[in-house]
């Protein structure tokens, strides 16, 4: 093959919308002619697994560049003429290279590029798709070409796969062919589900799309209600949001890719997608990056189209690689691995400076897809000023902020203290026990201590002066904190225009319990009070906290058997709206059929205003890899049409608020603490920033943390005549018993047991351990399954009660896996690939109905599509129950009256 025609498949296949899908696959390794070395430190024969490899082998080089450097060349037959998408798969964001056709002008993919569908191949060793652009070809016999883009001595690490030429959007599924379905051999006891590209049928009986407006914003902006505390449609229509977390790869793909994500999502019941990602260029914080900021005007634009709107998360300092970018003194200076510039952002003018000339250019540059600025569009509901970061977290320390900018903050701490007693001196004098070796009156500094500092713990050591002291501190840094959020907001609207909504803070303090409340204080310059959360079972290894690798041990653990470790429980400022802007159930873990169910609970009882779960990774719709974040998996997204239309149509009422405390500032500032908090529900990327053996203080006694399940904890700040209220909660909460009632009614939990379930008019829902429950009856509904763990779901599809429903949807889904997945012992020895397999689901659903008997009961596809399955039911509901056998391999059934 190297003498002759590069190995070339040529298909002719329907695409989803009808249109022949011409592609043209070729194999990197397959060159005509190429330069590249006979072995590399990651040629095929030195790889353990070769299988996710397409055909097995692979072109790669290690090494120094020559002159001129690695290419290939290959000859290609194109089947018909046309513009087609080139894509190739590579490793990761190694080798940058030139490629062309025939002897047209060279074009170039740089490492910056954005990827999809990643694969681990190897230790460090990952397999990217990458789209390279679209080109015109005619029928016929061309010429491709590549060589790499690296100068003489360089080194020329890279690896490519295969090739492809698509005549329509082509969607990556790792070694599979546009036409091919995966290769099905699920275990006894496991269906898989392996559903063809969503073709947005018209009569598909299950499609949420409806729920949206026809454009989102086509009312104008989302807005807060008068007494501040909710959210509302430009036309007044009270809304909660169903949303995910979208990153730069997904966002960055062609256009007829990100636009069948939008309405993918649309029709799975999402209404906002939270746009997580920097769009400066490398190393250039404060210049925008003009392609990044394309694919984003593109991506408000596509989601708005379906009735979707944005939440801009824009600002992490973990995307500035130092703060030497920013022309910030002393990190040119610091270990490489200590330049991100935490804290700077609240107290470095500079840093702000940047910020704000960032933020002008983002908001104010004309989206050519919609005309109007991102400033301007109704569809952008939320600008995040600021993604995890703060004062009070463990990364606000002399280790991670240079001494040049530590000494800045002090200053500041100097000139707060002098406006404040009249003199730094007398200040310092107030406290004659708690002198700090960093006080300089003649430079006008006073000495800050860093985060461990406000923790009960620290302050159990410290003298009357020295807490004394930290108080001041703590004042000092919250009202700098809130004081950059108030600059920030009068920015966006005074400056730039901007009606919007912003919301100002999602992390968490050292200490909850001593100031969580104060965090939250600062917050409240903003609209809206954010935080994250992620239910992290047990799950160790190198890179344990943001992949999933060979190697690697977990354990299966169950939320539904844990209440007080969903990151779910949520104390709410009043008059402002509450959301959860990154959540996560995350991977490797058996036990994730609750985390909808649960998240759907607690959004709809605790009145939050939007949750969005992290991260949409794949433009189709469904992962192919192991991810430590999988969201679009069959039993995470796949459950989201049941729980999302729950929340989004209010099926759950919001209960009664259950705690609240009437907070004043000075005494939060004279670190008197709260008895209302919330354990810290990190993702184990950021949890490494706490420092090791750190115990992580727990709730006080005089408040209850399963609170929140039972009803509403809220609280307020410097209310006039506001008081604490407390509701007497042992009817709620039993646990002798182990279980929970929502004070609102339709939630009640038995943790002992493992199951939770909703009981509403238009929805009864279960989840957990269901064979071990036996038949649960909820109103005229009776789930009875055989599945050890799995969530059921009945819902009206007509906002009718069940009872008299015209259309009923019946969700299920139990455990799943990539096929193939193993990890004997809990320690993984093999990743899987597709298909996704699940546990055969194994129940029956019976309803008691009126009016009006069954017409026909129907099975669906994984696209919500009729299929002509069986499904095996008795009786008509009216005159005798209807009983429903639901499809051991089906997700979705809908029962039509």
């Amino acid at each position: 093959m190297r003498l002759g025609w590069a190995l070339v498949l040529v298909v002719l296949t329907p695409f989803a919308s009808g249109q022949p899908l011409r592609y043209v696959w070729w194999e990197a390794e397959s060159a005509d002619r190429h330069t590249f070395p006979a072995d590399s430190h990651f040629a095929s024969a030195r790889l353990d697994d070769t299988s996710h490899l397409s055909g097995n082998d692979w072109l790669s080089s290690t090494g120094p560049s020559g002159t001129p450097p690695p290419g290939a060349t290959y000859r290609l037959a194109v089947p018909a003429a046309g513009r087609y998408q080139l894509w190739a798969r590579k490793f990761w964001k190694h080798g940058p290279f030139h490629w062309r056709f025939n002897q047209q002008p060279w074009q170039t993919l740089t490492r910056d590029a954005a990827l999809t569908d990643r694969v681990r191949l190897a230790d460090r060793v990952e397999l990217s798709w990458v789209y390279l652009g679209d080109v015109g070809l005619t029928a016929g016999d061309h010429t491709f070409e590549l060589r790499l883009a690296v100068q003489p001595g360089e080194n020329t690490v890279s690896g490519f796969d295969c090739f492809v030429l698509s005549r329509g959007p082509f969607f990556p599924r790792g070694v599979l062919k546009p036409d091919q379905p995966a290769p099905a051999d699920p275990e006894p006891g496991w269906f898989a589900f392996d559903p063809p590209l969503d073709p947005f049928a018209q009569d598909a009986p299950l499609d949420l799309r409806h729920l949206n407006e026809p454009i989102a914003g086509l009312h104008g902006r989302v807005r807060r209600t008068p007494a501040g505390d909710e959210l509302l449609l430009g036309d007044g229509t009270p809304v909660r949001f169903w949303g995910v977390n979208v990153s730069q790869n997904q966002t960055s793909q062609p256009d007829p890719q990100v636009d069948h994500m939008a309405r993918r999502m649309a029709k799975l019941g999402v209404n906002m997608v939270r746009h997580h990602g920097p769009i400066w260029l490398p190393h250039s914080p404060g210049r925008l990056d003009a392609r990044r900021l394309d694919r984003l005007h593109h991506a408000v634009a596509a989601c708005k189209r379906h009735g979707i709107y944005t939440n801009l998360s824009w600002y992490f300092p973990v995307w500035i690689d130092d703060g030497h970018d920013l022309g910030l003194a002393g990190y040119a200076d610091q270990p490489s691995d200590q330049r991100k510039p935490f804290a700077v952002l609240f107290f470095n003018e500079q840093a702000q400076q940047h910020y704000f000339d960032t933020l002008r250019e983002l908001l104010t540059t004309p989206n050519p897809y919609t005309g109007l600025t991102l400033a301007e569009d109704p569809a952008v509901a939320l600008v995040e000023l600021c993604n995890e970061d703060n004062l009070f977290f463990w990364t606000f320390n002399r280790k991670a902020v240079p001494p040049e900018q530590w000494q800045l903050l002090e200053r500041k701490f100097g000139e707060y203290l002098a406006e404040k007693y009249g003199s730094l001196a007398a200040a310092l004098q107030r406290w004659p026990k708690a002198k700090h070796e960093r006080d300089d009156v003649s430079r006008g500094r006073a000495g800050v201590n860093e985060a461990w500092t406000m923790t009960r713990e620290a302050l159990a050591d410290m003298n009357a002066d020295e807490r004394d002291r930290t108080a001041e501190q703590v004042g000092f840094l919250a009202k700098l904190q809130r004081g950059f959020y108030e600059r920030a907001g009068r920015f966006l609207r005074d400056e730039l225009g901007y009606t919007g909504l912003t919301s100002a803070g999602n992390w968490y303090p050292a200490d909850p319990t001593l100031m969580d409340a104060v965090e939250r204080w600062t917050y409240t310059a903003a609209d809206v009070i954010d935080r994250h959360g992620y239910f992290n079972p047990k799950h160790q290894g190198d890179g344990a906290s943001y992949s999933v690798r060979l190697g690697h041990t977990y354990q299966d653990r169950p939320a539904v058997r844990e209440p007080v470790k969903p990151p779910l429980r949520t104390i709410q400022v009043a008059s402002h709206p509450q959301i959860i802007s990154e959540l996560g159930w995350s991977n490797p873990n058996a036990y994730r059929a609750d985390a909808t169910l649960l998240t759907a609970a607690a959004t709809a009882t605790q009145g939050l205003d939007g949750v969005f779960f992290f991260i949409w990774n794949m433009n189709s719709g469904v992962d192919t890899v192991t991810n430590k974040f999988p969201l679009s998996t069959p039993v995470v997204a796949g459950s989201f049409p049941a729980m999302a239309l729950m929340v989004r149509r209010g099926d759950l009422p919001p209960a009664p608020v259950a705690v609240h405390e009437a907070l004043r500032t000075e005494d939060l500032f004279d670190l008197e603490g709260t008895a209302a908090s919330t354990d810290a529900a990190f993702d184990a990327f950021r949890a490494a920033d706490v420092p090791p053996g750190t115990a992580m203080p727990g709730n006080l006694t005089r408040f209850d943390p399963l609170s929140a399940w039972a009803g509403r904890v809220t609280r307020s700040y410097d209310a006039p005549g506001d008081r604490d209220r407390h509701l007497n909660l042992r009817g709620a909460i039993d646990r002798p018993r182990q279980t929970i009632r929502n004070l609102g009614g339709g939630f009640t939990w038995d943790y002992g047991l493992g199951v939770a379930v909703v009981d509403a008019p238009r929805c009864v829902a279960a989840a957990g351990f269901l064979a071990d429950a036996g038949p649960i009856v909820a109103g005229p509904v009776t789930i009875d399954s055989n599945n050890h763990y799995a969530q059921v779901a009945v819902i009206a599809l007509d906002d009718r009660p069940i009872a008299v429903s015209r259309r009923l949807l019946i969700q299920a889904v139990t455990e799943e896996k990539l096929q193939g997945f193993a990890a004997p012992d809990g320690t993984i020895t093999d990743l899987g690939r597709p298909p996704w397999n699940l546990k055969r689901v194994a129940a029956r659903v019976t309803l008691d109905l009126t009016d009006a008997p069954v017409r026909r009961v129907v099975a669906l596809d994984g696209n919500g599509q009729a299929t002509a399955d069986a499904v095996t039911h008795e009786g008509d509901g009216v005159t005798q129950p209807l009983t429903v056998t639901l499809p051991p391999d089906r997700l979705y059934t809908v029962i039509e009256r």
